[in-house]
């Protein structure tokens, strides 16, 4: 009796595109991509439809091997089943029948003599397309995308020009004015404001006393219209804090002090650092006064106070006392002044 291989043929055909039986011809996977039927509105999706070549009949191990492997037999005996199977095929044809493997067509011999075959047309061999099957989608009528457009286009609402014209001259005017209100506080934009303190409240009064013992003069006595070529400098008092103790003096009140230019003849000044903030030449001073040295002060230029170790009257005289300071102060120069 003829065993039935046709389920180990649509095994391979899932895998395979060309499967071929010995005997009596191959089984040939073709792909199709997805398309749609615009007159019945049916969408299909991709499939591998099956052709048959009855020219290729040769054996090539692939069915015989699938056959011997799930039936559990050797290669000849899977042989034997597989040409049992085409020659029943081939004598029943032969015969005039149709002869349907269902899922993979039907053969039949026509009026000439010639073997046909006809697929299955619901038969899908892509993996990828698997569980996919075709759907019918009635086609939309009577719609036109401009016309569409155009009612869209009707319905939208039209600005007056007076309108327009009125926006422009509000897109024109409104940073003129934002601009016009900006412009003085030009000056306040770009300024940094930095605001200086000191916690000590003994700080001032030591620099009080320091700048009278600089200067050989009292605070009470100077005075700042005084018609001299001097360097006028604000010095402003810092409230302290309520925590310091009652036993401290009182700040001084707000007063101007000036810092006298020395008028004379030739010298050879040994500038020790030139400040811009007179707190720092002041402590310059008292650190040299504290080192045995008598400082001088002397305005420089751009509003700058030179702090100087001594004057002297010769060249010589200044470099060795420059040579003497560079240890401690590395930045020490000589200055000309008349």
């Amino acid at each position: 009796m003829t065993r039935d291989i046709t389920n180990y043929i649509k095994e391979l055909l899932f895998g395979h595109d060309c499967v071929i039986v010995p005997g009596f011809g191959a089984f040939i996977g073709n792909y199709s991509p997805a398309r749609i039927d615009h007159a019945e509105g049916l969408f299909y999706p991709p499939v591998k439809k099956i052709t048959f070549n009855k020219h290729l009949v040769n054996n090539d191990g692939l069915l015989i091997g699938h056959i011997s492997s799930r039936e559990g037999i050797g290669y000849g005996e899977a042989r034997d089943l597989a040409a049992s199977f085409a020659d029943d095929l081939r004598n029943r044809i032969g015969r005039g029948e149709k002869v349907t493997i269902a899922s993979i067509g039907t053969f039949f011999n026509n009026r000439e003599g010639l073997l046909i075959f006809e697929p299955d047309p619901d038969a899908n061999y892509l993996l990828s397309s698997f569980g996919l099957t075709s759907y019918h989608r009635t086609p939309v009528k009577d719609f036109d995308l401009r016309k569409k457009v155009l009612e869209h286009h009707d319905k939208a609402p039209v600005k007056s020009s007076s309108m327009r014209r009125m926006l422009t001259r509000a897109a024109v005017i409104i940073p003129l004015l934002v601009a016009m209100a900006l412009i003085p506080y030009r000056t306040e934009l770009f300024k940094g404001k930095i605001e200086e303190t000191n916690l000590n409240p003994l700080a001032f009064e030591e620099l009080e006393y320091n700048r009278s013992q600089i200067l050989h003069v009292a605070p009470a006595a100077i005075d700042s219209s005084a018609d001299v070529n001097e360097t006028a400098v604000e010095i402003k008092t810092v409230p302290t804090s309520s925590a310091v103790n009652s036993s401290l003096t009182s700040v001084a009140p707000e007063r101007e002090i000036a810092i006298p230019v020395e008028e004379a003849e030739s010298k050879y000044m040994v500038v020790i650092g030139s400040f811009k903030d007179e707190v720092n030449a002041l402590l310059m001073v008292r650190k040299l006064e504290a080192n045995g040295y008598s400082p001088i002060v002397a305005a420089g230029p751009d509003g700058f106070f030179r702090v100087s170790a001594g004057a002297f009257g010769t060249t010589d005289k200044a470099y060795a006392a420059m040579l003497s300071l560079k240890n401690n102060y590395p930045g020490v120069w000589v200055c000309k002044s008349n």
